[in-house]
């Protein structure tokens, strides 16, 4: 998967999230976190697409959260 099909899918799983949440300032922070989300991921296209690759995280050892759903 893609850093940006990564990143698309902690926005949606923070969204769902949020969505649950009844609290409405930590359903606020639940909004906040996917938006980030989705900015990093507009941002790992624009690298994807111009062909520079910084990632400073090592993929072998990246465990991303698996999704429940």
């Amino acid at each position: 998967m893609h850093r940006e099909h990564e990143y698309k899918h902690l926005a949606d799983n923070a969204r769902k999230r949020g969505g649950e949440e009844q609290n409405a300032q930590f359903r606020a922070q639940w909004e906040i976190l996917a938006a980030t989300y989705v900015q990093l991921a507009d941002q790992s296209k624009k690298i994807d697409d111009t062909g520079t690759h910084y990632d400073p995280l090592d993929r072998s050892r990246t465990v991303w959260p698996s999704s429940s759903t």
